[in-house]
């Protein structure tokens, strides 16, 4: 697994599959997952959408996305992560 650490991504589309995300932030960005071979942690998003695979376990997705800081204005889907449909509730964010 690729390892990218405290990068700032804005309006960008990132396919999160293969890659371990450490201290970045990513703001307007459009993150897609298609599997479970990601890793990210002390992570903050802002006004973006994450679109996970309808297939994947939800616990398993939640699990990894409290790992990290939302803003009010960021989104996870999970229906159809190319065209998302339904709102997923988002973790608390942990503050450290």
């Amino acid at each position: 697994m690729h390892t990218i650490s405290n990068e700032q991504f804005t309006n960008e589309t990132i396919a999160f599959d293969g890659f371990s995300f450490i201290g970045c932030t990513f703001s307007n960005c459009v993150i897609i997952i298609t599997t479970l071979d990601f890793n990210f942690e002390r992570c903050s998003f802002y006004d973006s959408s994450l679109h996970v695979n309808p297939k994947l376990p939800i616990f398993a997705i939640s699990h990894k996305l409290s790992q990290s800081t939302y803003d009010s204005d960021t989104n996870c889907y999970q229906n159809d992560y190319k065209y998302p449909q339904t709102v997923v509730e988002l973790p608390e964010a942990v503050h450290r």
